[in-house]
């Protein structure tokens, strides 16, 4: 939904100005709110993200505090993301499945949604609709590889020099099946019956949603990769 909202100071400039604000993507900032204020973020306005502070006056009028552009890489990538459809296919042992991701919360690097798998009769007339969640997380390339921040040991993260190439990984597991139908011919991900451990691993670049879909190992703290990989490309409908 699109509102001619009143921003003050959006524009680096004492005036108060009128502009055209899409407030379909904001949220509550619960950590920078508190009694009679709220600061919400993910506000677009000329052609960038805000975050903004409200403060409720005696008058029960609302005033605005401060607004600040976000800037930083996990949150662009969030703006892009949150409340946003996408539609593509899932491939894995010689079968192909049209596939529908739904990421209805993306915030503070937390990611919650839908996705649906399914294929033709001809083909098996499988489906999955599953809820999926996880996080969004920065890699670090290393010797070559891409690690999670959180998997490096603070020394080695502290040393990286600042132009290290990285990026943001968006991880989400299957979590909760709303509908399901097994694959009639043996084909589905996890040997006809679909894996309820399955994660996805999907980077966004060039428009593009794309990525892994795998199970992880059994035991946390140990090798981070995955088995029965399948691969994922999704692009926004």
């Amino acid at each position: 939904m699109r509102k001619i909202f009143i921003l003050c100071g959006i524009l680096s400039s004492p005036a108060i100005w009128a502009v055209d604000a899409d407030f379909s993507k904001a949220f509550i900032m619960p950590e920078k709110s508190g009694i009679n204020n709220v600061t919400i973020g993910g506000i677009n306005a000329v052609g960038d993200a805000y975050s903004v502070g409200f403060n409720l006056r005696e008058d029960l009028t609302l005033s605005i505090t401060n607004s600040a552009i976000q800037r930083s890489t996990s949150e662009v990538l969030e703006q892009n993301l949150r409340n946003t459809k996408w539609k593509g296919t899932y491939a894995i042992n010689d079968n192909i499945y049209t596939t529908i991701l739904n990421l209805v919360v993306v915030q503070n690097g937390y990611v919650g949604g839908e996705i649906i798998h399914s294929e033709s009769v001809q083909e098996g007339n499988a489906l999955l609709h599953a809820r999926v969640t996880g996080d969004i997380v920065t890699q670090f390339k290393i010797n070559g590889s891409f690690m999670d921040e959180d998997r490096v040991a603070t020394d080695v993260l502290n040393s990286l020099p600042e132009n290290t190439e990285n990026r943001q990984l968006i991880r989400v597991k299957r979590m909760r099946a709303l509908e399901f139908r097994n694959d009639k011919n043996d084909k589905s991900d996890n040997n006809g019956k679909w894996g309820t451990n399955k994660e996805y691993r999907l980077t966004l670049e060039n428009g593009v949603l794309a990525g892994s879909v795998g199970t992880p190992n059994g035991t946390i703290g140990t090798n981070d990769g995955t088995t029965s990989n399948g691969k994922i490309s999704l692009t926004r409908k």
